[in-house]
């Protein structure tokens, strides 16, 4: 029990340091044969984290976002999920730290150049999770090309799942729980 304890301490920690109190990131079971499915299901928050951990469901401006139809993702669908991207590990934990910044850049993360072990350690915390077999899927359109690329020097082009201006996220997908961390840009 304690290392459950510790798990859900430095996810609770990790969570709120990275991302404070605007962001996305939901958890649930597998449950289906077509892991589409489930991330689905964690999106539209029909269901919850499995180990009842900590999940962050605000929007720009400190809304809760709900479940349909204020849910950002209340109109996707399976299909949507066609334009996702595979990313290394390496690459998930990047992009989340750059759902900080403004457009998704760290250009736009305060001090990033200072910040930057501090959020990244956040960010591999937080997949840590899914464990060591865990895939990682982006809408960052530079991991169609290269999974293995820098995120942190991306290009700006994303596959949009969302009625926002923008937005970016990852999906962590292990044989038991698939997680959603996602940013939205609104103006």
């Amino acid at each position: 029990m304690v290392d459950s304890q510790m798990g859900k301490a430095s996810w609770n920690c990790s969570l709120r340091n990275l991302f404070g109190e605007v962001m996305f990131a939901a958890v649930g079971a597998r449950g289906h044969d077509d892991w589409r499915q489930d991330a689905l299901d964690a999106m539209q928050l029909r269901t919850g984290d499995p180990r009842g951990w900590l999940r962050l469901i605000k929007a720009p401006g400190g809304r809760d976002y709900g479940t349909a139809p204020e849910s950002p993702f209340v109109a996707v669908t399976p299909a949507d999920f066609d334009s996702v991207f595979p990313v290394s590990r390496r690459g998930a934990e990047q992009i989340m730290v750059t759902l900080l910044g403004e457009w998704f850049q760290v250009e736009g993360i305060p001090e990033f150049s200072v910040r930057e072990a501090e959020l990244t350690s956040h960010a591999r915390v937080i997949l840590e999770r899914f464990g060591g077999d865990a895939l990682f899927f982006t809408n960052a359109a530079t991991a169609r090309e290269n999974p293995h690329a820098d995120m942190f020097r991306r290009e700006g082009a994303y596959e949009g799942f969302t009625g926002h201006v923008l937005d970016c996220g990852v999906i962590a997908l292990s044989a038991t729980e698939v997680g959603i961390f996602w940013g939205f840009t609104i103006d």
